[in-house]
């Protein structure tokens, strides 16, 4: 027997301890986007241990995760946008939109370098609560098979939720009647979670096969392009609108804004990626599920370590009342409607 999946989340600290600094002291762009993968690879984890663990345990490590990833969120954003525009091929006249939202966003990108070095915590401050996990660890050494269990559920809902809403945003099956629309950035959302389940079933011994995790990695870097070039689309609105643009340069505002248009055709188009490749492999995807990872007893109402039936605590709901985080607006209120097939031009 192996650590599985608890070695998965020791890595994910580690990776914290590692790169956090990088990211906060010198604004390090692999720094930045590993310290908020590894923050979601640990909240992925906490979600898998939460029917073992009080969950007031856990609240302090949750709530550093989630401050880390809001904090690093602004500054891994302008990093892509930035990274897409210095090597982005646009027609001749486009070109000095490009430049014009490129130089916006490094501006900006300083200023929110400036304002988290005046503001943000050091780096050793922020790592001090993930140190809690190691608490946690050992009480969770005793229930490796609860584990198994747990994890084996989880990718079968996971995956339950995802080829639904997946299938309604090819237009495979027909939404419920009154059923809010699939939220695309809400898909890519638990696209994330999920492919963070399969990782951590892996080093539990449950393994997929690696064609197929190539697969499901490749659909979800289409939906990761299609956010790239909405967020980019968005950002360069805004941009617009805030500097007042229509109103000091009117020709440049045209081209600016046909700029954006650009960047919402390319987004559909990874979309129709995204569904093009869904349509081909989600139901091998659903088979090597079926087939590789038995669905067991549900664990939710298993002991946590320790417990007995007269000493076990009434326990918190574990459903988690928090849907996973925006990358960019975690304001936005209302879902987005699902584009079909046929209205991809």
């Amino acid at each position: 027997m192996t650590d599985g999946a608890l070695k998965y989340v020791d890595e994910q600290i580690e990776a914290l301890q590692k790169y956090v600094p990088m990211a906060l002291r010198a604004f390090d762009a692999t720094g930045i986007h590993q310290a908020r993968v590894a923050t979601r690879r640990l909240k992925a984890g906490l979600d898998l241990f939460k029917p073992f663990v009080d969950v007031k345990e856990m609240q302090d490590l949750v709530q550093a995760g989630k401050k880390l990833r809001r904090r690093l969120g602004p500054l891994r954003d302008l990093d892509v946008m930035i990274d897409h525009l210095r090597g982005y091929q646009a027609p001749p006249r486009l070109q000095p939109a490009v430049e014009w939202v490129l130089g916006q966003f490094e501006q900006m990108r300083q200023q929110a370098r400036n304002k988290d070095l005046k503001k943000g915590k050091p780096p050793e401050k922020m790592l001090q609560a993930f140190e809690s996990w190691w608490m946690i660890r050992h009480r969770l050494q005793d229930v490796y098979d609860a584990i198994t269990a747990q994890l084996s559920s989880q990718l079968h809902e996971r995956f339950a939720r995802f080829s639904t809403e997946a299938d309604i945003v090819c237009g495979l099956i027909q939404p419920s009647p009154g059923q809010i629309p699939v939220d695309l950035h809400q898909l890519r959302i638990d696209g994330k979670s999920l492919r963070y389940t399969f990782e951590m079933a892996a080093a539990q011994g449950l393994h997929v096969r690696k064609p197929v995790l190539r697969s499901f990695k490749n659909m979800q870097d289409a939906l990761g392009q299609w956010h790239d070039k909405v967020v980019l689309a968005d950002e360069t609105v805004k941009r617009w609108a805030e500097v007042e643009l229509a109103m000091h340069d009117p020709e440049a505002a045209v081209v600016v804004l046909d700029l954006s248009k650009q960047f919402l055709r390319q987004s559909r188009q990874s979309l129709q990626q995204f569904m093009n490749r869904w349509k081909r492999a989600g139901d091998m995807i659903r088979r090597e599920l079926e087939n590789r990872v038995p669905l067991t007893k549900d664990v939710s109402d298993r002991m946590r370590p320790g417990e007995d039936e007269v000493s076990a605590p009434i326990r918190q709901s574990e459903t988690d009342p928090d849907r996973p985080e925006r990358d960019l607006r975690e304001d936005r209120e209302n879902p987005v409607s699902v584009f079909r097939t046929t209205d991809i031009t």
